[in-house]
């Protein structure tokens, strides 16, 4: 594999996990979801509940990029072999 091909792969794969951390933070909204917590649980200094809330994003986000990279890779590779 060329190095010019090993970066746009990484590079593709980095704009996906910028896209997936953009569509988590759109569909997890951080204030709706400390009111829930708060209510739940009691109070959380907001320092505590962002490192919190930024580290649960960044790991979700780590998650779902490696399944839709796997996911891809699996349907590369069986029509490759069909």
């Amino acid at each position: 594999m060329k190095p010019s091909t090993s970066v746009l792969i990484w590079l593709s794969e980095l704009a996906l996990l910028c896209l997936v951390y953009s569509l988590l933070c759109i569909t997890m909204p951080d204030i709706y979801l400390y009111d829930i917590y708060t209510d739940k649980f009691g109070f959380l200094t907001e320092a505590q509940w962002y490192d919190r809330y930024i580290f649960t994003l960044s790991v979700l986000s780590l998650l779902l990029t490696t399944f839709l990279i796997w996911l891809f890779a699996r349907y590369l590779y069986k029509n490759k072999t069909q």
